[in-house]
C-alpha cells in the first residue's frame, strides 16, 4: 500500500508518453548513417538520460572524434518526421491516473530530463498539453537527472517537502534522482527491468492503471 502523500511528480518520456521507442529508432537510424552501431546495451544506457549525458555516453562509446552535434541535428530530424507522421501515444493507464488525480484534487506536475521545447512539442503531439498544469525541465536546472535538482525544484513548486511527494519514474536515471531528492520513488517498469530498480523504488506497479487504483484506495 502507498504511504500518505500530498502531491505527485511525474516523469514524461516512457512514463506518461510512449516516446522511448521513437527516440531509439531515430538514434539508431542516425548512428547507422554516420557509420556506427547503437546496440541494445548502449541503448539501455541512454534511457532516461539528459541530452548532455547522452552526448558523453556516445562520445565515450564511439570515440572522441564522434560528431555529437551532427548526430543530434540529424536524429532530431528523423524524430520529427516520425512523430509528425505517427503522433505520440500516451502510456496505458494515463487517462485513469489523470482522472484519479483530478477527482481527489491531488496536486501534480511533470518533471522531465527533456528540454522545454521538446517536452512541450511531445505534449502537443500527444494532445495532452492542457492536462499538464506545470513542467519542470532540464533547461531550468544546472544538472539533470540523476542529480536531484529537477525533483527538488518540482517539490518546491508544488509547495511540498520531498518526503510528502510521490515521484513516479520508469528509468534507473529517474529513480536515482528521485531517491537523492528525498522523495518517495515509485517505479513503473519500461522496456528494461534491471534488478537495481527494485532497491531504489519504494513502491513498484506494473502500469499507470495500477498506480491509479492504489491512489484511489488511500484517499
Amino acid at each position: 500500500m502507498l504511504p500518505p502523500f500530498r502531491a505527485v511528480v511525474l516523469d514524461l518520456d516512457g512514463l506518461l508518453l510512449d516516446t522511448e521507442a521513437g527516440y531509439l529508432r531515430a538514434w539508431r537510424q542516425t548512428a547507422a548513417a554516420l557509420g556506427f552501431e547503437l546496440d541494445d546495451p548502449l541503448a539501455r544506457r541512454l534511457s532516461g538520460q539528459s541530452i548532455d549525458r547522452i552526448a558523453n555516453i556516445l562520445k565515450e562509446a564511439f570515440g572522441p572524434g564522434f560528431d555529437f552535434e551532427r548526430f543530434q541535428r540529424l536524429s532530431a530530424e528523423h524524430w520529427r518526421r516520425q512523430v509528425e507522421a505517427e503522433g505520440i501515444a500516451t502510456r496505458p493507464g494515463y487517462g485513469a491516473l489523470m482522472a484519479v488525480l483530478r477527482q481527489y484534487a491531488i496536486p501534480y506536475l511533470v518533471a522531465t530530463n527533456s528540454r522545454r521545447p521538446y517536452a512541450e512539442k511531445c505534449l502537443e503531439l500527444a494532445g495532452i498539453k492542457a492536462e499538464i498544469p506545470e513542467l519542470v525541465c532540464r533547461d531550468e536546472v544546472e544538472s539533470g537527472k540523476p542529480a536531484p535538482e529537477i525533483y527538488q525544484l518540482a517539490c518546491a513548486r508544488l509547495g511540498q517537502a520531498p518526503g510528502d511527494c510521490l515521484a513516479v519514474e520508469d528509468s534507473h536515471t529517474g529513480l536515482l534522482a528521485a531517491a537523492r531528492a528525498g522523495t518517495r520513488p515509485v517505479w513503473i517498469p519500461g522496456e528494461y527491468r534491471p534488478p537495481e530498480e527494485l532497491r531504489l523504488a519504494a513502491h513498484t506497479f506494473e502500469s499507470l492503471q495500477q498506480l491509479a487504483d492504489a491512489i484511489a484506495t488511500i484517499v
